[in-house]
């Protein structure tokens, strides 16, 4: 017969592997994992070496502020410069009645505890606020030094500045920022292969900010789900070359400064002033794969860009929705050698109708020979629609190539197929 173990013979945690007790402090929050150290040694030593900590403030696990800070400052005593790989900072303040009576937030401590955990080689950090300052933000305006950072998640942050510079963080590969106000000229990495700005990041109305990412790999700029009334605020940042992109999802809507004011839109109007000395966009993105382009029509940055002339030399596939002009879609087509699927998502179509094309236009020859499928997701197959059936026909693109769904019952998704 096996023998009983005897109870209080010993610890049932005695006999489990380090592994499965880090797998255990994981899942406890912060302060319960650290109160783990009293049990003995071995516990100690496991809870110093995680390589996983969270330092969230929720309002509901400390009765104050101040609790929390000494809960930060115990563990960082006890674990000294243990390494880690991921972090998650939700930023606290260091006066709540202050923030109460000013209405201002201070988050000194919260700097000076990004500081500790890059000197712990932290390799993931991520900082959002909590549930009780969503409407606050955190202001940085130092740069980031680490050779160990390979992604970044940042959430209502105030980044200030002549220039966001990543170029101490070498290893720096993921770069998302949520809801974050710019106010600096130059955002640059050379080493940063995705960039997400998204959730209503505001840049500034009077200049354009420069972003400088030659390693770029994928870039979603403007809403996270490519809905055409999300977007940023301000002024469409200016790419610089991509020459590694693949994928890029941009959405230009409502809260964008970049509307057009002439009531012709037509950028050789003299009333029209929003014009641009360079190509904003469009040059940036010319060597990527794929493309989503979405944009309210009032937005001309699309429009104003391909008066320059890109050439979309490897793009395969690319999605719009119905803010060109047919003009606009012969020009695509026409610079977009390899284009091989070509999806048209429409709300409205009026723009299209009585739509005509200037006969220099078609002159120029249509060299998208790969092209083999195209959608059109529309409400109904109107007067709008066949205008546009009618300008693909004069591309030289047969009706068997042309699939359309009905959006009632149909949404393409943003996943290229």
């Amino acid at each position: 017969m096996p023998k009983k173990v005897v109870a209080g013979d010993k610890n049932r945690f005695d006999d489990l592997p380090d592994d499965l007790l880090r797998r255990i402090l994981y899942f406890l929050p912060g302060d319960d994992a650290m109160q783990t150290c009293v049990l003995d040694t071995r516990w100690r030593e496991i809870w110093r070496r995680t390589t996983r900590l969270s330092f969230v403030y929720d309002g509901w696990s400390f009765p104050t502020c101040e609790r929390f800070h000494q809960l930060v400052k115990l563990i960082i005593q006890l674990r000294e410069n243990s390494p880690l790989t991921y972090c998650q900072i939700n930023p606290f303040t260091d006066d709540v009645e202050n923030c109460i009576r000013f209405a201002r937030t201070r988050f000194t401590r919260t700097e000076q505890l990004m500081e500790y955990v890059l000197e712990c080689r932290v390799e993931q950090l991520v900082v959002c606020p909590g549930d009780n300052y969503h409407d606050k933000t955190l202001s940085l305006q130092y740069g980031l030094i680490s050779r160990y950072l390979r992604t970044i998640d940042f959430e209502l942050v105030d980044f200030e500045g002549s220039s966001l510079d990543f170029s101490d963080c070498p290893a720096l590969e993921e770069l998302t920022m949520r809801g974050c106000n710019f106010y600096v000229c130059r955002i640059v990495s050379e080493s940063l292969k995705h960039l997400q700005l998204i959730e209503f990041c505001s840049f500034p109305e009077d200049y354009r900010i420069q972003i400088y990412a030659p390693r770029l790999i994928s870039l979603r700029l403007g809403s996270l789900d490519g809905i055409a009334f999300d977007g940023f605020r301000g002024l469409t940042p200016l790419l610089e070359k991509m020459p590694l992109l693949e994928t890029a999802f941009v959405t230009i809507a409502g809260m964008c400064s970049d509307s057009c004011g002439s009531k012709r839109e037509d950028f050789n109007d003299p009333s029209c002033t929003c014009c641009d000395d360079n190509c904003v966009l469009l040059n940036g993105l010319s060597n990527a794969v794929h493309l989503k382009l979405t944009a309210q029509p009032k937005m001309f940055i699309y429009r104003w860009d391909l008066a320059w002339c890109p050439i979309f030399g490897k793009l395969k596939t690319l999605v719009l929705n119905e803010w060109f002009t047919a003009t606009d879609l012969v020009c695509i087509l026409q610079h977009s050698p390899v284009l091989k699927k070509l999806t048209l998502q429409f709300d409205n179509t009026e723009n299209f109708v009585g739509a005509t094309i200037s006969q220099k236009t078609i002159e120029q020859p249509i060299v998208c020979a790969c092209l083999l499928v195209v959608e059109i997701g529309c409400r109904e197959v109107d007067q709008g629609v066949r205008k546009i059936l009618k300008i693909l026909s004069i591309c030289g693109i047969h009706d068997k190539q042309i699939s359309i769904k009905n959006r009632r019952w149909h949404w393409d998704s943003m996943m290229f197929l």
